[in-house]
């Protein structure tokens, strides 16, 4: 059974809780503490999947509670639920945060919540892969894109477009973006799933102090041994995200597919900081031998970028579209059959693997045997006469840099 602690320093509350929660009895395993002391200890007791706590409680508050949970049992997966969190306490707590509930919360929400939380937990069979994932409370940036925001969000005239410009240039601070205004902290009805809108909502002040604060900036880094490899890293993500901006899609789809674009290849920085030395391992067989990366990964990890950059995405509550397209990027027949046109998933991954092709300087045919593009799942689509369209607006892509 799935095993939930749920945390509340008002003895009411947590009887709510429970009354509300008793149709669960029979797939969850509930504990209820009276507060961060108490949540502590019953830790120390057995194994818990999900923490469920409120902010705002005397002694030891939720993001302190949280700070520990990080540190001691990071493979757990970590909730608040909480009413009005002023601006101060939502800037702590959201670094060890996984997602954000609002009170009073409708007891299918906070059920859907913690299922998916839990569904999340077991796709990564490894259990030292789900301590690293946990212990993720941000991702790496460049310290030149540190420098560029930070110099931006200070100077007095700068707009919102200035600041979604730079942000969108990097991988971690997006993805950070985008799970802080989709939480319930916001309070926003709708799902949002680009920069520009996020900003739009979230105002031009508050972006300040989420950008300004130290739990943003403060970022952990890949070894050195890794630096010449970040700035490739990104200046791949970067165009991926404006090829697949210039694919032809829907109306409406081509932002989304430019965030899932960017944030595709995510789980390569968790590797490269949590398990240099495998990851700088695979990196080099993978060159060595010709071989696609995320192939070598399962060999020395069991498990891929792919499958832990969406572990970390899935957790922080990101949409299953920006999910979705991170977990399929190189494997996309795995699950539903793709419809006719272009979905955010295939746009992803037509994007990723022309990139590569690229780099590799691979002829069209992609006929080296390296080429990261799956030709039956492009058949599947009904567009393999596109090719040739879209190899001319990836070399635009890179003609004009990005």
């Amino acid at each position: 059974m799935k095993r939930i602690l749920f945390v509340d320093d008002e003895p009411h509350l947590l009887d709510g809780l429970q009354r509300m929660l008793r149709p669960q009895r029979k797939e969850w395993h509930m504990s209820f503490a009276n507060g961060g002391e108490e949540a502590l200890a019953l830790l120390e007791t057995g194994v818990f999947d999900v923490i469920v706590t409120d902010m705002r409680m005397p002694g030891m508050d939720g993001a302190r509670l949280l700070e520990h949970v990080q540190e001691r049992h990071p493979s757990v997966v970590r909730i608040v639920l909480s009413g009005h969190v002023e601006m101060e306490a939502a800037l702590r707590v959201a670094p060890v945060a996984h997602q954000f509930l609002s009170k009073p919360c409708d007891p299918e929400k906070l059920r859907a919540a913690i299922e998916r939380a839990c569904d999340c937990r077991a796709k990564l069979n490894d259990e030292a892969i789900r301590r690293v994932i946990g212990a993720v409370g941000r991702l790496p940036s460049l310290p030149a894109t540190c420098a560029s925001l930070l110099s931006a969000v200070q100077d007095p005239d700068v707009d919102i477009a200035r600041v979604g410009k730079i942000i969108e240039q990097d991988v971690g601070l997006t993805a950070k973006v985008l799970q802080l205004v989709n939480s319930a902290f916001f309070g926003l009805r709708n799902e949002v799933t680009n920069v520009r809108a996020a900003l739009n909502s979230l105002g031009l002040d508050t972006l300040k102090q989420l950008v300004l604060s130290v739990e943003i900036l403060r970022t952990f880094q890949p070894p050195p041994s890794y630096g010449s490899w970040l700035v490739d890293f990104e200046a791949h993500c970067r165009l991926v995200a404006q090829i697949a901006a210039r694919l032809p899609m829907r109306h409406g789809l081509a932002s989304t597919a430019m965030v899932a674009a960017l944030l595709h290849d995510t789980g390569k920085l968790v590797l490269a900081t949590h398990l240099s030395a495998q990851f700088e391992m695979a990196l080099r067989t993978a060159f060595e031998e010709r071989l696609p990366l995320y192939t070598v990964e399962e060999e020395l990890t069991g498990t891929n970028h792919a499958q832990v950059g969406a572990y970390l995405l899935e957790l922080w509550g990101l949409p299953e579209a920006i999910v979705d397209a991170a977990r399929r990027h190189h494997q996309p027949v795995a699950g539903q059959q793709p419809g006719p046109g272009l979905t955010i998933l295939a746009a992803t991954h037509v994007a990723d693997a022309l990139a590569h092709e690229l780099k590799e300087n691979l002829p069209p045919e992609g006929n080296s045997g390296f080429s990261l593009l799956d030709m039956d799942y492009v058949g599947a689509l009904g567009m393999t006469d596109q090719l040739p369209v879209w190899r001319a607006l990836a070399r635009q892509a890179i003609e004009v840099g990005v």
